[in-house]
């Protein structure tokens, strides 16, 4: 087992590759920087492309809700249908 590397070493010095959307640059950063961040800008030029790492929890919750919505509204229907 000592020969073994430290995952957590392993996980914290990989390399990440964001591929922007708009321009097709290939952004390259170190995983523990990209953990720290909520965006990250992309590098190439002229391209004003921002990824975001983190949406506000408002939108994840109501997201959610919305979509449990969505399901009870079609098992509904289909309920409603067979007993007819």
């Amino acid at each position: 087992m000592a020969d073994s590397p430290d995952i957590r070493r392993i996980r914290s010095a990989a390399r990440i590759v964001l591929i922007c959307p708009d321009c097709g640059q290939e952004n390259s950063e170190i995983a523990d920087r990209l953990g720290a961040m909520n965006s990250y800008s992309c590098r190439g030029d002229g391209c004003d492309y921002s990824f975001e790492f983190a949406a506000p929890r408002q939108d994840v919750g109501k997201g959610f809700v919305d979509a449990c919505k969505r399901f009870y509204a079609a098992f509904y229907t289909m309920r409603g249908q067979g007993a007819r």
